[in-house]
């Protein structure tokens, strides 16, 4: 039996999925308590017009982050910050203060669970920063921690 689903139901699909159920279930659980309908053809035709459009703005934003490693690869970040004559940082840096002059050298594309850093910087000097764009694109940049003047 196919079923359009009109809410996310585990184990079976999420909303606006056409998914294969058996009848009995369909027809006494979905059908009932109404998670679901019956499609019609005009509904299946809407369904796959937009899973096409899902596939098309998931391409694109896979080619976006693909080109955003291009630029991030071999990128060098400065950040001057505050710190005392042994080369302690008053604070930490954590991965916000990276993620702020990425975004606005870059744009809004990357956001704070991206950035992977093992623990705060505390220390001036250089650092390799990873940022993990999706879970298959990965890229390093290089951090380099310098006292103000």
């Amino acid at each position: 039996m196919q079923i359009l689903l009109l809410e996310n139901i585990a184990k079976i699909g999420r909303k606006g999925e056409i998914v294969s159920v058996a009848e009995g279930y369909g027809r006494n659980f979905i059908l009932k308590k109404k998670l679901g309908i019956i499609p019609t053809a005009q509904d299946i035709a809407k369904y796959k017009s937009n899973q096409i459009k899902k596939e098309t703005t998931a391409q694109e934003k896979l080619s976006n982050l693909q080109d955003l490693q291009a630029k991030l690869e071999n990128y060098e970040l400065v950040l001057q910050v505050k710190a005392n004559t042994e080369g302690h940082l008053f604070g930490a840096i954590k991965d916000t203060d990276i993620l702020e002059p990425l975004n606005r050298e870059f744009g809004q594309l990357l956001d704070k669970s991206m950035i992977k850093i093992p623990s705060p910087i505390k220390e001036l000097g250089q650092y390799t920063i990873s940022i993990q764009l999706t879970s298959n694109i990965t890229t390093k940049i290089t951090l380099y921690v310098k006292a103000e003047n």
